[in-house]
């Protein structure tokens, strides 16, 4: 496995998440763990205009408030898609929810929900086919920084035989892992 560390200089987990996605500039995101939809807007205002984000919130009532927010920051709802369902239920049925054009899956994949079920669902993703096999960052979010939190993700990814993914940043509250099946032509690796 390559590690790739890019530095991320930030105090402010919601600043971590921008550098991210200016950086990776996805065009199908998926969020497990909508909360009160602070990060889905985030992620809303830096995708480009044909962006779509699926939310997946298991509370209801907390689902429904997130919706709220989103739709008075002023996004509507060919941007975005609430899926109300535990993330174990949700990822099977997430191809459906692409569009046609986004048949190979998502470029950003951000988990905020419950970090015990973090490794599940990365393998579930990686299962269904819904990473992006020219390029996929997932980020994981440990807001509670445990010692050892993200580890077992972590030894999943440095598990794997194949070079297909690597850890590109770790902070103590974030860790984002890549994945890439394929290389654009022409294209370095690690870039």
């Amino acid at each position: 496995m390559k590690l790739v560390l890019y530095s991320l200089v930030c105090s402010d987990p919601g600043e971590a998440l921008d550098a991210v996605v200016k950086r990776v500039r996805p065009s199908r995101v998926l969020e497990l763990g909508t909360h009160c939809g602070y990060s889905s807007v985030r992620l809303l205002r830096l995708l480009p205009p044909v962006g779509r984000l699926i939310t997946v919130e298991m509370d209801p009532l907390t689902a429904e408030l997130g919706e709220e927010v989103i739709l008075v920051s002023g996004f509507k709802h060919h941007q975005f898609q609430v899926l109300t369902s535990s993330s174990a239920e949700a990822v099977p049925a997430l191809r459906s929810h692409l569009e046609p054009d986004g048949s190979e899956g998502f470029n950003l994949v951000l988990m905020d929900h419950d970090p015990l079920l973090y490794l599940a669902d990365l393998q579930a993703l990686e299962r269904e086919e819904l990473l992006c096999r020219s390029g996929c960052s997932v980020l994981f979010i440990d807001r509670k920084r445990r010692a050892g939190g993200l580890r077992g993700i972590l030894d999943h990814v440095r598990a794997r035989s194949d070079s297909s993914c690597s850890v590109r940043t770790e902070l103590p509250s974030l860790l984002e892992v890549f994945y890439q099946k394929e290389r654009a032509e022409g294209e370095a690796e690690g870039i």
